[in-house]
Formats: structure tokens, sequence, C-alpha cells
């Protein structure tokens, strides 16, 4: 996620989350490399719970790490204060989906 603080009308605020497979137990990053993804997305919702799905990319090619990434560049992607959430979701090419866990941030006036 965003180091910092995130406020209403930030731009270029870097959603980065880390999609996990579970193997005998153990959480490992999905590899995305070796698995290629057809969809790449972060979902947010606001204090509402409201959501808005954006396109993702992943954040060190070819994504072994399992990081994916929202770079928000629009005023109004972060509109509203309180506590907002961010999961990842991605389709492999072989229809396979996953997701993240959700994370909670804050969102300051």
């Amino acid at each position: 996620m965003a180091l910092g603080k995130v406020h209403i009308g930030d731009v270029n605020t870097d959603v980065i989350l880390t999609v996990q497979e579970t193997i005998n137990g153990v959480n490992i990053p999905l590899d995305l490399n070796t698995n290629p993804a057809s969809t790449l997305e972060v979902i947010l919702s606001d204090p509402d719970k409201n959501e808005s799905t954006h396109t993702a990319a992943l954040v060190n090619s070819p994504g072994t790490d399992g990081k994916i990434h929202y770079l928000n560049t629009l005023v109004a992607t972060f509109d509203e204060s309180g506590a907002w959430a961010a999961k990842a979701k991605v389709v492999l090419l072989d229809g396979s989906i996953f997701t993240s866990n959700e994370i909670t941030f804050e969102v300051l006036d």
C-alpha cells in the first residue's frame, strides 16, 4: 500500500498489493510470470462500501513477486475521508481467479 498519508484529492497515490497462493499451508507470492494473467485489478471500497474496480499493472516485471499496483492519476479516486479498503483480483489465462486479503487505510481531509 502507499507509504505516507492519503488525502482527499491526492493524485499519484500508488496502491500496491501482493497476491499469494497457499501451498501446503504456506502462503507464497503468486508467480505471475509462470502463471500469466488475463486480468489484473485493484478493487477499492470507499467508507460507504461502494466498490470501484481499477486496471492494475505488475510492480516488478516479470511478476514473480506477485505484486500488482494501481497508480491513482485521477483526483476523483479518493473523494471521501474515512476508512477505505483495497484488494487485488487476478484472473489467470487458465480461468483461475485469485484475490488478496483486503487491507484498510485512512483517507484524510
